[in-house]
């Protein structure tokens, strides 16, 4: 091995260890929310022709973490274990910078703990987790892709397979590729044909697996910001988001403000750095691409993760431009001030899920079957997407407003004559209620504004009476999210009866 990369071993080793405790000490606490649910649960009860075929290209993306999913749930890895993939992806792709990153062992290490290295893409259990170990590689592979270019095309190929962000980033990797072959005049070789074949192939097979049905109804579920919102929100979450990290509370205004000042800066410097270079085309196009598709297309706030990766990405594979002195400094000063800001949020959010439920799916699962055992014959409905956490703790489908109360599927369907909705409007609340089932789990954070507030006293108003409370709070980048559920049920006597 490279001297460069030997040297410093001990902090290395000592790192990694540090790392994998980490992740797997807060993975083993993490209750997997909604969407690794979802996930989990279309692998577990699809063919894997029809997964792949038909229910991944739902959830708008192509079907690698879905497929890895598929495998793990035929080889007997339990829903609660899900995180283990998750983190042993994570802890591969950490070992990777720490052994062939080119940037100062100090900033390698403090890689690990940023938001996305230290919790989001590690702990929480989704394909994103794919891009953390796949992007370090193709970025050691860039510099030689033209005289070795079947590992490099196979590799952006692959991620071309992980979600709709790395496709477009993928894809604009292989037209690079393509570029850059007929530049150096290498068409005329069979591993140039070989290895377009294999990129090309692979992002067809992408492209096909993540094509939109026309019978999805997702986007028409979903609330979304305007463009320019949208797209600023993403490069904040993939930088700076606010200027007190250590705030665990909500922020806006000026923090948010200055926050994006950051970020702005942060790019700015990246801009020099590639400017220094000769790949300045293909690394200032891969960032803008993904900022606009965010704003056009649809960005959540996980997707952030991938433009900090795409960024890593950058910085990888361009470091050893010749810049000023001064701009190196900036932009050392500029990484290590970023890893501090997102290093806080790690620890903060790893620390509260240990401490605290992330997804109340499990205990809530338990008292809907012993609520079911009690009342046999009563209906049950469920009401807002983070009540189906309880799926894959129940051994079917109980809810009675969801096709009926048939076993199967216990999974989220997202077409448009699917009447019932994981992301409600508050006035579905109303009409759910009219229907007088005999109980109701209900997420908090779709229920009305009113609700929310008081929901015993709402529940009264309506007949009902709140029976248990579910505490739960997601995580991101140390600000929780409520994900209590409710448990009501119909009122049969009291002050809340005959309403």
């Amino acid at each position: 091995m490279d001297k460069t990369y030997t040297k410093g071993l001990p902090v290395q080793v000592l790192a990694l260890v540090g790392y994998a405790a980490w992740v797997i000490w807060v993975g083993f606490h993490h209750e997997a929310w909604f969407d690794e649910m979802q996930a989990w649960l279309l692998a577990r009860d699809n063919a894997f022709t029809t997964l792949i075929g038909t229910y991944a290209r739902y959830e708008g993306t192509p079907g690698l973490w879905h497929a890895i999913l598929w495998l793990a749930t035929r080889a007997g890895l339990p829903f609660g274990g899900i995180w283990v993939l998750s983190v042993g992806f994570a802890i591969v792709a950490a070992a990777i910078v720490l052994w062939r990153a080119p940037f100062p062992l100090p900033l390698r290490v403090g890689l690990l703990v940023t938001w996305y290295f230290g919790y989001q893409y590690a702990v929480v259990a989704r394909g994103y987790c794919l891009d953390l170990m796949l992007l370090p590689i193709a970025a050691i592979l860039f510099a030689d892709r033209v005289n070795r270019p079947l590992p490099y095309a196979l590799v952006i190929g692959v991620i071309a397979q992980i979600n709709a962000f790395s496709f477009v980033a993928s894809g604009l990797l292989g037209l690079d590729l393509l570029v850059r072959l007929a530049l150096a005049r290498r068409l005329g070789d069979w591993r140039a044909w070989a290895a377009l074949a294999v990129a090309g192939g692979l992002g067809l097979f992408a492209m096909w697996t993540a094509w939109q049905p026309a019978d999805n109804g997702f986007m028409a579920q979903v609330t979304r910001l305007n463009p320019v919102a949208s797209a600023a929100v993403f490069v904040a979450n993939a930088l700076f988001d606010r200027v007190t990290p250590w705030s665990t509370e909500h922020q806006n205004g000026l923090d948010v403000v200055l926050g994006m000042v950051l970020s702005v800066g942060f790019l700015g410097l990246v801009v020099r750095l590639v400017l220094a270079g000769r790949d300045r085309v293909v690394m200032l196009t891969i960032p803008v691409a993904l900022i606009v598709f965010s704003g056009a297309v649809l960005a959540s706030s996980w997707h952030g993760g991938v433009l900090f990766m795409i960024v890593l990405f950058v910085l990888w594979t361009q470091w050893h431009n010749p810049v000023d002195l001064p701009t190196r400094r900036l932009l050392i000063g500029a990484i290590a001030l970023l890893e501090l800001a997102q290093g806080m949020q790690t620890v903060h959010s790893g620390l509260y899920d240990v401490a605290n439920a992330y997804s109340a799916g499990h205990p809530a699962a338990d008292a809907v079957t012993a609520w079911r055992a009690a009342h046999p014959g009563a209906r049950i409905d469920a009401f807002g997407g983070q009540s189906f956490e309880t799926q894959p703790w129940l051994a079917r489908n109980v809810f009675d407003n969801y096709h009926h109360g048939a076993p199967h599927p216990q999974f989220v369907r997202w077409n448009t004559d699917e009447t019932w909705h994981a992301l409600p409007a508050p006035r579905e609340w109303h009409e759910t209620l009219a229907t007088h089932p005999d109980a109701v789990l209900a997420a908090t954070v779709w229920l009305p504004g009113a609700v929310k507030a008081d929901p015993a006293g709402q529940a009264c108003r309506a007949g009902y009476v709140l029976t248990r409370t579910f505490p739960a709070a997601m995580l991101w980048r140390g600000l929780r999210i409520d994900n209590t559920l409710y448990l009501f049920e119909r009122a049969t006597g009291g002050p809340c009866a005959g309403h």
